[in-house]
């Protein structure tokens, strides 16, 4: 038995949004610890790492010691595009073999979708040593990304102890966004650090406000980047996504 409750569905509904930017298909894990979800993309270039502890939730309720369940996150996320905001959400396994989902508010709308017969995939925790962690605006480093994915198709993070630099370059020209420290929410650096990351990925891991108002950024030389959110009431989002190996 599984019976978990959003106390604003909207934050599955984003959840279910920044899933679906990495995998289409995903296995949640529920233990007596909470919902957690790994995964990685197809090409094997991002993975997000979900984290959602019991005190997220109103209510949380797991029988055994652990319950997975898969779901296609796409087509869950096309068939509750209609719902609006002011309702909580019931989420639980059926004998069916489905999970219902309860939307309470004005009325209550009821959803099942079929569960997925996939085994999670076994994805060992990443232990790096970051060289720099950038604290930033989430909305501010969305538009900065925008701008600068008219020029290239990947971006190059430069961190040194006085300020962070965005910077994309091609046959189109070159742009850059600075930010120097006292305009960032934090800027620790161990040392000066450069690295490179695909624009299109970037696209999809960045600028998730919906998640929370501040990003963190960790990287270094030549190492994935690490971007965190910390989502209100507990819990967090983290998306890592591979260096490109050349760094112009």
């Amino acid at each position: 038995m599984l019976r978990i409750e959003f106390e604003d569905a909207k934050n599955w509904l984003g959840l279910l949004d920044a899933i679906r930017d990495i995998v289409e298909e995903a296995v949640f894990v529920a233990t007596q610890e909470g919902l957690s979800l790994r995964a990685m993309d197809s090409a094997r270039v991002a993975m997000i790492d979900l984290k959602l502890p019991v005190v997220y939730f109103p209510e949380y309720k797991v029988d055994n010691e652990k319950v997975n369940f898969a779901i296609s996150v796409a087509d869950m996320v096309k068939s509750l595009k209609g719902i609006k905001k002011g309702y909580r959400l019931v989420m639980e396994l059926t004998e069916e073999n489905t999970l219902r989902l309860e939307f309470l508010g004005k009325g209550k709308h009821s959803f099942e979708f079929p569960l997925l017969d996939i085994s999670p995939e076994s994805i060992p925790s990443l232990k790096l040593n970051f060289e720099a962690r950038v604290r930033i605006e989430t909305d501010i480093l969305a538009n900065a990304i925008d701008n600068l994915e008219k020029f290239s198709d990947y971006i190059t993070f430069r961190a040194s102890n006085d300020k962070f630099v965005l910077t994309g370059r091609s046959e189109k020209g070159k742009a850059s966004s600075e930010f120097l420290r006292d305009e960032l929410i934090g800027l620790e650096v161990t040392r000066e650090c450069v690295s490179s990351y695909s624009t299109e990925y970037l696209l999809n891991i960045l600028g998730k406000s919906e998640l929370a108002e501040v990003t963190d950024l960790d990287f270094g030389t030549k190492m994935p980047l690490k971007a965190t959110y910390m989502l209100s009431g507990g819990g967090e989002v983290a998306y890592y996504l591979a260096p490109r190996t050349e760094i112009e």
